[in-house]
């Protein structure tokens, strides 16, 4: 159906100078819509040269934004002009349509715009799906390379810097990574973590009010050079995992004094029941249930007169279930007790002990000193007998001191925050810890109390 041309050309081509439309023509659908230079020469873009000598044309397809639910195509003709000047390295160039489309594009400006909203928003697939119902049907890709070929947005110097490292290769390879403290974006990344590049940065990128770093004292140095009139603060993880620490190893310190004495009554109890766990399940358990409703059974049967074999044909199950139930007086010895396992280190145990006695725990040189090495296997074997001597040699030694691994701190008010009475006011009634004389830490000493400090 031919359509006005006139009418159009106002509705779909308004504000756009480059073309005339030659026809409209409106079919299944699709409105193909024939446009056509308007000026009638040309720019060379080497040499600014005008020329208005055609050397030939021909045809571009141009997707446009959908007309009343109807897809429209632009049928564009695009001359080659024959540049004049004679020193031109360029002979011939085409017609430009800078307010229709791009070079070597596939549809118009202004659709390649929505493309580029759409991909933004929904990425590859999940864009992809309702540009149909749209009226511009694309591809996944297609939106993607719309995104890619966008600029980087240029971030200005924001007021709250974040400064923190990241591996690029754990534990060989670190660089630190600025973050914007207001939109939680990237601003840049530093190639490494050392104070020089992050000064340089903050002295090219004036404007930082406050940093946010964690406790690394190159990054302390590159803020105190970089920009000495910013406040340096510490972000909200840090300080949660240096208490965490600092309360772990307070009470790894004093794992021996938070265990209360046992009483004799209690001792009992726990010994019996060690040992009735060590011999096999209660007998109201599931799994004494089954075991004694096995062993009646087979009994039974043989009480009837059956023979083994044909009582494990009967039930289904292993002869050798069946003899170890039939040998069995009661269900209980039906049992198992773990023992444990034969070693190749037996014949050498009381040497090692020995050797342990001595104060000799070195594994590798005990290795080497037993006979000729006749005892098979990695050198770790040794693990087991070892560390049962180690556990025995530091019986009833006091835990290590607290390592004093944060620096002390530097204000009034953390020293009256971490303070052994503060703390001790702070406690509830009757959960303040109590410490034998001869503990090597306290939970309130100085040196604990430093430990949570920040820089």
């Amino acid at each position: 159906m031919q359509i006005d041309a006139t009418f159009r050309e106002v509705l779909v081509f308004d504000g756009i100078d480059d073309g005339d439309v030659e026809t409209v023509t409106a079919a299944f659908g699709t409105v193909d819509v024939t446009v056509r230079g308007r000026v009638s020469g040309g720019t060379c873009p080497d040499c600014r040269g005008s020329s208005d000598r055609v050397h030939d044309s021909y045809q571009r397809r141009l997707k446009d934004l959908p007309l009343a639910g109807q897809s429209v195509v632009i049928h564009l003709t695009v001359r080659r002009f024959l540049c004049g000047t004679a020193d031109c390295p360029r002979r011939t160039f085409a017609e430009p349509f800078a307010q229709l489309t791009d070079p070597y594009a596939c549809c118009t400006s202004r659709l390649g715009h929505i493309l580029e909203r759409v991909g933004l928003a929904l990425a590859g697939w999940a864009g992809a799906r309702p540009t149909a119902q749209l009226g511009f049907r694309v591809g996944r890709m297609t939106l993607l390379r719309r995104v890619m070929a966008l600029p980087d947005p240029q971030p200005g110097t924001p007021r709250v810097l974040g400064v923190d490292d990241f591996a690029t290769r754990r534990g060989q390879t670190y660089s630190t990574v600025l973050t914007c403290g207001g939109t939680h974006r990237v601003v840049d990344v530093l190639p490494t973590r050392e104070s020089g590049p992050l000064a340089a940065w903050l002295t090219t990128h004036p404007g930082v009010e406050i940093i946010c770093r964690d406790r690394a004292g190159a990054y302390a140095e590159g803020a105190r050079l970089g920009a000495p009139t910013t406040i340096q603060v510490a972000d909200r993880f840090h300080p949660c995992q240096g208490i965490g620490r600092a309360v772990k190893t307070c009470v790894a310190a004093h794992r021996e004094c938070l265990n209360a004495p046992t009483s004799p009554e209690k001792a009992d109890i726990k010994a019996r029941s060690h040992d009735s766990a060590r011999v096999g399940p209660a007998p109201d358990g599931r799994r004494a249930q089954r075991k004694k409703a096995a062993h009646a059974l087979i009994h039974e049967l043989l009480a009837q007169g059956r023979s083994r074999r044909a009582i494990a044909r009967h039930l289904g199950w292993g002869l050798n279930t069946i003899l170890r139930y039939a040998r069995a007086a009661t269900w209980e010895d039906t049992l198992r007790n773990n023992r444990p396992r034969p070693s190749l280190l037996d014949p050498y145990k009381p040497y090692l002990e020995r050797r342990f006695a001595a104060g000799h725990t070195n594994v590798t040189r005990l290795h080497h000193e037993l006979p000729t090495n006749r005892a098979t296997g990695h050198r770790l074997a040794h693990a087991s007998p070892l560390e049962q001597g180690r556990a025995r040699r530091t019986e009833g030694r006091p835990g290590p001191a607290v390592p004093n691994w944060m620096p002390p701190p530097n204000t009034s008010a953390t020293s009256a925050r971490f303070s052994p009475s503060a703390s001790a006011s702070r406690s509830p009634p009757g959960l303040t810890p109590s410490t034998p004389a001869n503990c090597p830490a306290s939970p309130t000493s100085p040196s604990t109390c430093s430990a949570i400090s920040t820089r």
